[in-house]
Formats: C-alpha cells, sequence, structure tokens
C-alpha cells in the first residue's frame, strides 16, 4: 500500500488506529453510521488517531469530528454516542437535495451547484463549523479527501492543514467545514466542482518523500491561486492514501460493486461512460489488492493488521465467527442502493446502518480483534428483515 514517491512527508506519527470511510452518497454514509456504532462498542472508536474520508463517507467523518468533543468516555466507550452522533446523521438523511443541486448544476454547468451543496451542509449539519472545531490532540486527525482537477492530485482537508503535494501546504485554515465536505462529495459533472479561491491564503511547500520517478515539472503560478476541486473519488474512494503505511488500517468501503450491464453502447455518451466506469473499478480494485497485500505482509512480520469490509461482502464468508444473521440476498439489495444524497427511506435507511454494524463486527473479529465478543442485537429495528428481496 506505499505510494512513497508521490506521497508528502509525514505530519503525525503512525500510531493507533487509521480508519478510512469511502464515498458512496447517503448509502456510504449510513453504511458508515453503523460501522462507528460497532467499532465504538468495541472500544475501537477512541483508539483511533486518524479518520481519512471520500464523498458520503466524509459526511460521517466531518460531523464525527464536530462533535468528537462532546462525547463522554467510559470505559473507553462514548455513552452518549447516540444522542450526539447517530441521531443526528439519520435525522440528516431524511433531507433530500441532490435532485434541486443537480438541477442548479445542470442549469449552471456545475458554477453554483457545489455552493449549493456547501449551503446545504451547513444548514442541516455543521451549522457554521470550520475546520478548526475538528479535535486537536485531544482527538483523531480527520482528513477529508477531494480531488484537485488542477493538477490531478488528492487534495486534504484538516484541521492542522489543507493541502496538495504539488501545490503546497496551507497552515490552519480557516475554511467552513461544510465547503470541505461538499468538494469531497462534489460527484462529477453535475455537482462538481467547487472553486477555491487561494489568493487569501499563504502557502508553502510540502516536499514529497523519496526520489519521484517522474519528470520534475515547474508548477506554473495558477495552480496556487486557485484549486478546481471534485469529488474525492475520482483520486481515491476509498480513503486509503492520508493512512498509507499505518500499522493498524480499518477500511470501510461503501461504495456500490460495479455493475455487470447488458447494453450495447450505440452512441458514444455511453460507451464513453461506461468506459470510465471500468477504469474507476479498476483503479478501486489495484488499490484494494495492494491493501489486502499490505495487511498480509504485515501479518507475517508482525508491523501491521487491520481489516477491510465492504457493503457488497458476501455475509457467508463469516459464518464462523458468528454475529448477527445477515442473508445475502438482502445485502445484494442493499448494495444496489442508488448513489444519491437522497432520503431512501426508512427500511433502507435502518437497514444500511444495520448492514454496517454488523459486517464491521465479523470483519475486525476475524481480522484483527478475534478474542472480541459478537454483537447480539441491531442497533436499529429489524435487522434486515424488511428489506425486499423478491
Amino acid at each position: 500500500m506505499a505510494f512513497d514517491d508521490f506521497a508528502p512527508v509525514q505530519s503525525q506519527q503512525r500510531k493507533g488506529i487509521a480508519l478510512a470511510l469511502s464515498g458512496g452518497g447517503y448509502r456510504a454514509m449510513l453504511f458508515h453510521t453503523g460501522v462507528l456504532i460497532r467499532l465504538n462498542e468495541l472500544g475501537l472508536l477512541q483508539q483511533v488517531s486518524r479518520v481519512s474520508s471520500v464523498s458520503g463517507g466524509s459526511i460521517s467523518a466531518a460531523y464525527l469530528g464536530l462533535v468528537w468533543k462532546r462525547l463522554t468516555w467510559a470505559d473507553g466507550v462514548a455513552t452518549n454516542f447516540g444522542e450526539i452522533y447517530v441521531d443526528e446523521i439519520l435525522h440528516f438523511s431524511r433531507h433530500s437535495m441532490d435532485w434541486y443541486c443537480a438541477t442548479v448544476g445542470f442549469l449552471t454547468q456545475g458554477l453554483l451547484a457545489s455552493r449549493l451543496v456547501s449551503w446545504v451542509y451547513d444548514l442541516k449539519l455543521f451549522r457554521g463549523a470550520t475546520l478548526q472545531d475538528l479535535p486537536g490532540d485531544e482527538g483523531p486527525r480527520f482528513i477529508i479527501c477531494a480531488t484537485n482537477l488542477s493538477t490531478g492530485s488528492l487534495w486534504r482537508f484538516s484541521r492542522p492543514y489543507m493541502a496538495d503535494y504539488r501545490v503546497g501546504r496551507i497552515d490552519k485554515p480557516k475554511l467552513p467545514l461544510a465547503k470541505a465536505v461538499a468538494a469531497s462529495s462534489a460527484f462529477p459533472p453535475i455537482l462538481s466542482p467547487l472553486r477555491l479561491n487561494l489568493g487569501n491564503y499563504t502557502i508553502g511547500d510540502w516536499p514529497v518523500r523519496g526520489d519521484k520517478t517522474e519528470v520534475s515539472v515547474p508548477m506554473p503560478p495558477f495552480v496556487r491561486q486557485r484549486a478546481v476541486l471534485t469529488d474525492g473519488g475520482a483520486y481515491d474512494n476509498h480513503g486509503l492514501e492520508p493512512v498509507n503505511d499505518w500499522p493498524i488500517v480499518l477500511v470501510s468501503d461503501g461504495g456500490a460493486p460495479h455493475a455487470i450491464e447488458s447494453g450495447g453502447y450505440w452512441n458514444w455518451y455511453a460507451q464513453g461512460m461506461r468506459v470510465l466506469g471500468v477504469e474507476d473499478n479498476q483503479v478501486r480494485s489495484l488499490r484494494r489488492r495492494a491493501l489486502i497485500k499490505y495487511f498480509d505482509d504485515g501479518r507475517a512480520t508482525g508491523e501491521a493488521s487491520g481489516a477491510y469490509w465492504s457493503i457488497g461482502t458476501n455475509p457467508r464468508k463469516y459464518d464462523a465467527v458468528g454475529g448477527l444473521p445477515c442473508p445475502p440476498e438482502a445485502v445484494t439489495v442493499l448494495s444496489r442502493v442508488d448513489t444519491r444524497l437522497a432520503d431512501p427511506g426508512d427500511t433502507v435507511r435502518d437497514a444500511l446502518v444495520n448492514w454496517g454494524y454488523a459486517i464491521c463486527d465479523k470483519a475486525v473479529r476475524r481480522w484483527y480483534a478475534p478474542d472480541l465478543a459478537p454483537a447480539t442485537a441491531w442497533p436499529r429495528p429489524d435487522g434486515l428483515d424488511r428489506i425486499d428481496i423478491s
């Protein structure tokens, strides 16, 4: 999982647990909410020292960062997690926003869509908070990932800095948290891009580690004048790069599995979109393979460990570890929920939380902490039983 030629110099000691939350709209946000509930119950959430997030996962992560200081801990578990975090995320997921934001994006060719998304996030969830309201030394470092279209690199938002290793690093930015999440979840092309004026900031260099393998091209002045940002999933939908080389990595993937389609692709647009989808799937597959190899090598040497699970994981793979019952047919339905910023309805909302909770429990105990007790009760009503599998 090493990207040393392209990685910036480390600014945080690699210790504790690193958690990566993928993109996938409200589907991923709700799936990750179930994951966070279970990690808290297992006493692992308080051990997290870095959270990297993309798109829908950035909604989950950013709000967790915002309320972190309000959590009350007892024996490593946040006793008020449901009230402070879960209830608010579930309430927010009832606000559909993509249809009118997409309409504005279509009519303005993306000029105003990201601003509208940012405004809704701020009104409904973040309420004026900035990156400086995220935890400092008292909690994890939260890194919200977007993609810089100008450089083709990962753009990172966090409390200590916002940065693109090619552009440089801006220390202690007072940027609205809603704007960072809007950039991370600016699904192209309709909700994208978010244009960030860098002229108001002091930008310092952020050197990369090691020797680059490509020819070094001087950056033109415009890259430090404006950042043109789109969805973090365009670069790394798993959010893996900011957790590179961490000794313990937990990865929650709420991205929709790559679909098999029967179309003949008789027009250029349909064919082009399918090609982009295939390329995106290949990039994600390569990152997952590198992650699994990192786990395998780390377990062999004792230098790294962790777990990966996805919304499309076959629960039958975990029959031996026990836990809550998860019919594969219901999981298939949930993995195909549309990637939208829209209310999925109470039945799907609760089931997505429950599925994230259950598969996190199974994967963590199978791959990382086998001595932990399995989950015995669903966090939301009815488990996965209300999902129509007909």
